[in-house]
């Protein structure tokens, strides 16, 4: 038997574990990959079309979704945004679009990381949701 001390300590890391998973947002409603097409140089930055096969693994279609570009270290900031797209229930959707993007970030992705890209739609109750697409 443990010490009311440990056991103590052991519920709380336990209740701490659920209540953390319980305001998670869910993980992995949205997956992709994704191609990038010929950059245009424009100064500092750099106009490139974003190719994606956005699957959608909820049970539920997603209607007039917006997928949105974000900058990786501060999500609030976006770079362009794709409106007006239905992603069905299990299965996969094609969608591309032009986004300008600082060199340096377009340089990150030819030396292998993902985009930050987000999906953003309203929920059958019409509470927004937003989840990020992992690639």
């Amino acid at each position: 038997m443990l010490p009311s001390r440990q056991s103590c300590r052991a519920l709380c890391l336990v209740l701490t574990f659920l209540l953390t998973s319980a305001f998670a947002a869910p993980a992995g409603d949205f997956s992709g990959t994704f191609t990038l097409g010929t950059p245009i140089a424009s100064g500092h930055d750099v106009q490139v079309t974003i190719s994606l096969t956005v699957a959608n693994n909820t049970p539920y279609d997603v209607g007039n979704a917006t997928i949105a570009l974000h900058e990786p270290r501060a999500g609030r900031v976006t770079y362009g945004q794709l409106t007006g797209l239905s992603l069905p229930a299990g299965r996969s959707a094609q969608v591309s679009g032009s986004f300008t993007v600082p060199r340096g970030l377009y340089e990150s992705w030819q030396k292998g990381s993902a985009p930050a890209m987000s999906v953003s739609f309203a929920d059958a109750q019409g509470d927004p949701v937003r989840s990020f697409i992992q690639f």
